[in-house]
């Protein structure tokens, strides 16, 4: 039983670690949330939510930036910074950064870029993740406000900015992206 429980513990931080949550979220909110469902810590589970973390930033931003044939690679990174599930949803609140590129004069030209905290509530059934609601805080002077009155107590102080290497990790899967002959 105990081997289980190790190899258990292990697993979670390992999941943790890969998905995207930050050393200080680690040691503030321990292994994981109370409020996470044990099924959540499930890697299928987890890598589910992951993909539909990733796809709803992708298609919640596809439109707000300027289009064209040009404009042929978009990408995003997120941080999770707690996730709060129920029999058939989970809402996730996160730090998200979304990138746009296109091919230019033999480089990759970001040509579009947001970040900001947001919560995503998910449907869930069958295993399948369904965007409900996606949530951004409002601009200007009530952006603090709202941001205090949707995310949980918990993490009203958390910083809401990505770490620089955001933007690194998606300059450099553009840069992937256009050297494997994408244009």
């Amino acid at each position: 039983m105990k081997k289980y429980i190790s190899v258990g513990a292990v697993l979670v931080v390992c999941l943790l670690v890969l998905s995207g949550c930050t050393e200080q979220q680690r040691k503030d909110n321990g292994q994981i949330d109370p409020d996470v469902r044990d099924e959540q810590v499930d890697t299928n589970t987890n890598e589910l939510l992951e993909q539909a973390i990733s796809d709803a930033i992708l298609s919640h931003n596809k439109d707000v930036f300027r289009d064209g044939d040009r404009q042929t690679f978009t990408t995003e990174y997120h941080e999770v910074i707690k996730v709060v599930s129920s029999e058939n949803t989970a809402e996730v609140y996160l730090l998200a950064l979304y990138a746009q590129y296109q091919y230019e004069d033999g480089e990759a030209d970001l040509t579009g870029a947001s970040s900001m905290p947001c919560a995503i509530t998910f449907e869930i059934e069958d295993g399948t993740y369904s965007v409900k609601e996606y949530w951004e805080p409002e601009d200007g002077e009530n952006y603090k406000n709202s941001i205090r009155e949707k995310f949980p107590d918990d993490i009203d102080d958390v910083d809401i900015e990505l770490p620089s290497e955001a933007m690194d990790v998606c300059n450099q899967r553009a840069n992937e992206f256009f050297e494997n002959g994408h244009r």
